[in-house]
């Protein structure tokens, strides 16, 4: 295992117009050849960051019982607590692994469905109601605050993405006017117990969407990316930096030019085993509705993949990796 060499890039030059172009470079640049950056300059709060985070230990300190009434519903959705072992997101890749090791709690928009979608299983798929404990006093407005930060720190990342693909600014603007985006709290405990073979704290994956903000804590047993020659490297970002990574619908969008890429959770050496790892992570979705088809004159050759609806798309990955394998 080596040492992260995923790009640095500061986002806060970009204000100007020969700045952004030089960001915009940057990106393009880690989006081609490892689909992650991390990314300083970005004007989020810390004592934002830091409520959220309280509150997410918070409620993982809950009991058991207590955690379980906000559980995630049966129709699988992103929504409320996953409990233990109830996750393995290799399933979403066809690799039938042991679950995960790790708990969750997941909420998804907050604004109403638009009209189109009013009534529709697209209104119950990407518009469920989401699930608030009734403790820890605040963690409702903490997240809402959160997920409304970082959609707007996305909206920024994806404009700055079309100048790296040479497009206008508000190219994807359309296609997100109605984001179905989530937001998760992780919490993998400490490894008290034996690993089974192939057992991660979150098995190898790639995300569904168009890009993933992160800010998890920088310990043994963290985040691992694949290199395009096939070798894991650990991601040791900078103190006040998010994780940023490129979902699957940019990867189709820009036709198989940047890389959606595979990437894992470990579990820590068995001298780190009973050290905690807590992470925030925002993934960043367009419009139920949106059609997502090869932009013409990005990428190579003809059109790898048909114009097909997000949540068609999004669907069938996410519910493989609900195992549901407990509780």
């Amino acid at each position: 295992m080596t040492a992260s060499n995923v790009p640095v890039i500061d986002l806060s030059p970009a204000a100007t117009a020969e700045g952004r172009d030089a960001v915009a470079q940057a990106i393009r640049q880690a989006c081609e050849t490892i689909g992650f950056l991390t990314i300083v300059g970005h004007g989020v709060d810390d004592a934002l960051i830091q409520r959220t985070r309280n509150s997410a230990f918070a409620f993982f300190a809950l009991p058991e019982e207590e955690k379980m009434r906000v559980r995630q519903p049966e129709s699988r959705s992103s929504r409320g607590y996953s409990w233990p072992r109830s996750r393995g997101l290799a399933h979403s890749l066809g690799n039938r692994t042991p679950a995960d090791l790790q708990e969750s709690y997941a909420m998804g928009p907050i604004d109403p469905a638009p009209p189109d979608l009013a009534g529709t299983p697209g209104e119950a798929a990407f518009f469920a109601p989401n699930y608030w404990p009734e403790r820890p006093e605040g963690m409702e407005a903490a997240f809402v605050d959160y997920y409304r930060t970082m959609a707007a720190l996305a909206r920024d990342v994806l404009s700055l993405f079309a100048t790296a693909l040479g497009l206008e600014a508000e190219h994807f603007d359309p296609f997100v006017r109605d984001h179905t985006s989530t937001m998760r709290a992780i919490l993998y405990p400490p490894v008290d117990g034996p690993v089974e073979p192939g057992q991660l704290r979150a098995g190898e994956h790639t995300d569904y969407g168009t890009l993933t903000i992160l800010r998890g804590d920088d310990v043994p047993g963290g985040l691992q990316v694949r290199t395009r020659g096939g070798e894991w490297i650990d991601v040791h970002p900078p103190e006040d930096a998010f994780v940023c990574n490129i979902g699957d619908l940019m990867m189709r969008w820009t036709n198989d030019r940047w890389l959606s890429n595979l990437h894992r959770v470990a579990v820590p050496p068995e001298e780190y085993r009973n050290t905690s790892r807590l992470s925030l992570v925002f993934f960043h979705n367009p419009s139920a509705d949106a059609l997502i088809e090869c932009i013409t004159g990005v990428g190579s050759g003809a059109p790898r993949y048909p114009a097909e609806r997000f949540g068609d798309i999004y669907l069938g990955k996410h519910l493989k990796a609900q195992t549901l394998s407990a509780g």
